[in-house]
């Protein structure tokens, strides 16, 4: 099959620059599911009122209130 080939490097500049551009504009809470031991990141609901996400492995559902007085820590621990 000489001449046949998938080019998996062209755009890929423009495509990683795109991803952080993307994920800086985006608030998100690193969270250590220790129910599975994975480590993701939640994002705020549509109401921009709580951090909201699940266990990629076993789907417990996480939500973290956003208010006053809260804290500025970005990684936290859920599950048991």
């Amino acid at each position: 099959m000489s001449g046949n080939h998938l080019d998996l490097v062209s755009g890929h500049e423009g495509h990683d620059r795109d991803k952080k551009t993307a994920s800086a504009a985006e608030p998100f809470l690193g969270i250590h599911f220790k129910c599975c031991g994975i480590y993701t990141r939640i994002y705020r609901n549509r109401q921009q009122s709580a951090y909201e996400g699940r266990c990629p492995r076993c789907a417990r559902a996480v939500r973290v209130p956003i208010g006053q007085g809260g804290t500025g820590s970005r990684f936290f621990e859920a599950g048991s």
